[in-house]
Formats: C-alpha cells, sequence, structure tokens
C-alpha cells in the first residue's frame, strides 16, 4: 500500500510527506555533499522540520560512562551548543541497546530527574537506538516535542530510513578518531624514535671518539715509558761513564774540570725527570704541600737567570738570556706559591732553551691591573701549525717519532698548567709570535705595600 492511499484521510499529513522524496534523496543518497559533523548537522535541521518536532539530538553513545555527547543538536533553525549527560534516570536508558521508546505525553512527569526534560516540559518524546555495523549500540537518535505527539509510529517510521546512514557515520566519526589517535600516538613513537636515534647517534659518536682517544692515550703512554727510560738511562750511563773516566790518573785538570762539568749537567737533568714524576703525581693527587707565601719576584727571577746561563754554558750553546722586570728591586715582595711558580718557569725555560739552538731567550713579567703577567719566549723552532691545542695535554710532545732531535717526556706543559691552575691563573700559547715560541701566563697579583715606584706598564714583545 503506497504513502498516498495510507495518509489519503490525513491530509495535512500526507501534504507533509510530499516534501519527503526530495529530502531523502539529499540525505541518503551515496553522494551526499556532507559527511561527518556537517552532515548531522544538516540532518539534524532537517529532520527536525520534517517531523516537526521541538529538538532532535543525535547522540553518541559511551559505554564506558553509560553517557550520551550530542554530535548534533538542532531546534529545527538551527544547530544549538552540544550537550553530554548521564542516561540515568532518563527515557534514553530505555533506547541504547534495546528498542524503540515511545511516550506521546507527559515524559518530563514520568522523568523528572531528567532535567532538560523537567526544565523544557517535554510532553512528547521518541528515541530510536543506533548501532554499528557489529550491531553494538553507538548512538541514539531523539525528537522531543513540548505538545503530545500524534501520529508517532509514522515518525518513527520516516526516522527509520535515516538511522542507517546514522549509524555508519558514528561509525566513520570513531574510526577516525582511532585513526587520528593512532596516528598520534605513531607521530609520537616516531619523535621517540627519532630522539632516541639522535641520542645513540650522539653516544655512538663519544663512545668512537672516547674509543680513539684511548687508543691515542695508549699509544701517547707507550711513547711516554720508552721516553722515559731513554731519559733515564742516557743521563745515567753518561753519569757512570765519565764517572769511570775521572778514576783515571792521566788526566789533566781541564779535563776533570770537563767531566765534572758533564757529571752535574747529566745528573741536572736526571733530577728534573725524577722531579717530574715526583709533580705529576702530586698534582693528580692534590697532594701539594706548599701554599702561598711573601718573597722578592726579582731575587727569584734573577737566581734563575744565573742557573739557566751557567746551564747554556756547560751545553755549550751559542744563547743570550734576558730578565724583563716589571717592578722595582725595592719593591717587588708578591704573595703566591713560591716553588709553583718557579715550578712552571722552569719548565717553560726548560723548553725554551732546549728547542732553540741559537738566539736568545727573554723571560720576565708586567704588572696588568691585578695581575701578574709572565712570559717566556725564544727564537727557536716554534710549534708546529696544528699543534697549538693539544701541547698541554698530557704525554703529548711536538714530535712523537722515535728519532726525535730534542729529549723530554711530555710532561713539562702538562705540569706547568695544572700549576697554574692550582695558582688560580691561565696560561696559553701566543699564536701571533712568529719568531718562536712565546708562552705567557697569569697569576693573581697581591700588593704587600704601596707601590710608588712601578715601572710604567708596557705592552709584552
Amino acid at each position: 500500500m503506497s504513502l498516498t492511499k495510507l495518509f489519503a484521510n490525513k491530509k495535512s499529513v500526507l501534504n507533509r510527506f510530499k516534501k519527503i522524496e526530495p529530502t531523502i534523496y539529499d540525505i541518503i543518497t551515496p553522494v551526499n555533499r556532507y559527511i561527518g559533523q556537517k552532515y548531522f548537522e544538516a540532518t539534524a535541521i532537517q529532520l527536525c522540520q520534517l517531523i516537526e518536532a521541538d529538538y532532535v539530538i543525535i547522540g553518541r553513545y559511551s559505554a564506558q560512562t553509560n553517557s550520551v555527547e550530542s554530535i548534533a543538536f538542532a531546534d529545527g533553525t538551527k544547530v544549538m551548543p552540544q550537550v553530554n549527560y548521564s542516561l540515568e534516570n532518563t527515557p534514553c536508558d530505555n533506547v541504547i541497546g534495546k528498542n524503540t521508546c515511545r511516550i506521546t505525553s507527559g515524559a518530563w512527569e514520568r522523568f523528572p530527574e531528567d532535567s532538560f526534560l523537567a526544565n523544557k516540559k517535554i510532553e512528547g518524546y521518541i528515541g530510536i537506538p543506533l548501532f554499528n555495523s557489529g550491531y553494538q549500540p553507538n548512538g541514539i537518535f531523539i525528537a522531543l516535542y513540548r505538545n503530545p505527539i500524534a501520529q508517532a509510529e509514522v515518525i518513527e517510521s520516516l526516522v527509520y530510513l535515516f538511522t542507517p546512514r546514522m549509524s555508519s557515520e558514528i561509525e566513520h566519526i570513531k574510526a577516525k578518531e582511532e585513526l587520528n589517535l593512532r596516528n598520534k600516538e605513531l607521530e609520537i613513537t616516531h619523535l621517540e624514535l627519532k630522539r632516541k636515534n639522535t641520542e645513540l647517534d650522539i653516544s655512538l659518536k663519544k663512545l668512537h671518539e672516547a674509543q680513539k682517544k684511548s687508543a691515542e692515550n695508549d699509544q701517547l703512554k707507550s711513547t711516554f715509558l720508552a721516553n722515559l727510560s731513554h731519559e733515564i738511562r742516557t743521563p745515567m750511563n753518561v753519569i757512570l761513564g765519565f764517572s769511570e773516566l775521572l778514576k783515571t790518573e792521566s788526566l789533566s785538570s781541564e779535563d776533570r774540570d770537563e767531566y765534572i762539568g758533564i757529571i752535574n749537567l747529566n745528573g741536572l737533568q736526571l733530577l728534573k725527570v725524577m722531579d717530574n714524576l715526583i709533580d705529576i703525581s702530586k698534582l693528580q693527587t692534590r697532594l701539594i704541600q706548599e701554599g702561598p707565601k711573601l718573597f722578592n719576584l726579582n731575587s727569584l727571577l734573577e737566581n734563575m737567570l744565573k742557573h739557566y746561563m751557567r746551564e747554556v754554558k756547560l751545553m755549550h750553546k751559542p744563547l743570550q738570556l734576558y730578565l724583563e722586570k716589571g717592578l722595582e728591586d725595592n719593591n717587588d715582595q708578591i704573595i703566591t706559591d713560591q716553588q709553583g711558580l718557579l715550578k712552571v718557569l722552569n719548565h717553560l725555560l726548560d723548553n725554551a732553551v732546549k728547542f732553540t739552538k741559537d738566539g736568545w731567550v727573554k723571560f720576565g713579567y708586567t704588572i696588568a691591573e691585578d695581575r701578574l703577567w709572565f712570559f717566556v719566549k725564544d727564537t727557536g723552532i716554534g710549534i708546529p701549525e696544528g699543534k697549538e691545542e693539544v701541547i698541554f695535554d698530557m704525554f703529548r710532545q711536538v714530535s712523537t717519532s722515535n728519532n726525535r732531535e730534542f729529549g723530554g717526556n711530555g710532561l713539562g706543559l702538562a705540569i706547568s698548567q695544572k700549576y697554574i691552575d692550582t695558582l688560580g691563573g691561565e696560561i696559553w700559547l701566543d699564536k701571533t709570535y712568529k719568531e718562536g715560541a712565546k708562552f705567557c701566563f697569569t697569576i693573581p697579583f697581591q700588593k704587600t705595600h704601596k707601590l710608588s715606584n712601578e715601572i710604567p706598564k708596557t705592552s709584552l714583545m
């Protein structure tokens, strides 16, 4: 039986349903331009008009909270703010996952705890359950009337035409949300993996550098031990050899003096090796016994000058040594670790004398505000390019070949740097100096009394 015959005696109903066909086509056709949220909003408004409801709600069901969240809420002309409410003590509780619930009149009186029904004085209620493709409840369609409902069965029949599409769209929305959630989780996982990979790359790089550094240190230590053996055996053999020669009765006094000088020179060299080993042990274990004391700086430097002049003479080197002082002799008292300062200057002067065949070696100091600025410079072989940053490393030498022209064990500059650190200063190689090598260091300067006769400050040579 056609709808026209069915409603032949109900002219108003028939006139209403003459508009159904194009509306149905517009809503349920697969090529409908609306999907997702827009589909629900358009459908809610259109159905509200078709079934002449005061309100239409298309809601999504949450089994976890036993509540409904509206996807679309319309009054026939516009979309209203969404609502979220529990199903307990509402007529919807009789709909979700069950059957259609129809209340033609007195809905708000039957469910007084439903605040929405009570506030709006809702008389008529029609609730139709929505199911997903697995026939699990996923939503609800609700039509609300302020007046009692006539022809409720006809309205239900009409609405059922739209429920498959509604259910399908809700399922699509849920699938899209789950997909978006999964994509976000994957994105977070991807970022976390990327971060872990970056950390792993950094760790691998550090490990590679550590392995490289370890291998380099092993090589340096091996070279150091070989050099140390040479540095000890060579002067020891010289001392023993020339000691035997001294027993010769036919030696002239000149030869005897020369042999004694050679023995003294090699004895001093051997003593320096032992001092270096003791110093590096003290510095690494922080067992430095010396402390700040008051002394005359110029006297200390003048004694060093005399010592190295004698040493240069014993070495038969054509070297000139110069001392440049920054304070007058009667006004040169300072407070610092005298032994620490002495050891640093000794190491720098030892290197300057050792690596300079001819020319000159100059050392001294100036005053720069609250610092004493020391320097040791020479006309020797200098520091090769590329070696400036490593010469202060332990066991590091400019030349690591077996056939080295100069001796040494690679401890002098490392010891100097550690002593300067304990003195609260800085030490560095002046890379702008091109005539040989120039090392500078600073230490704090404590005035013991007013310096009335200071030499005017000048730039370092």
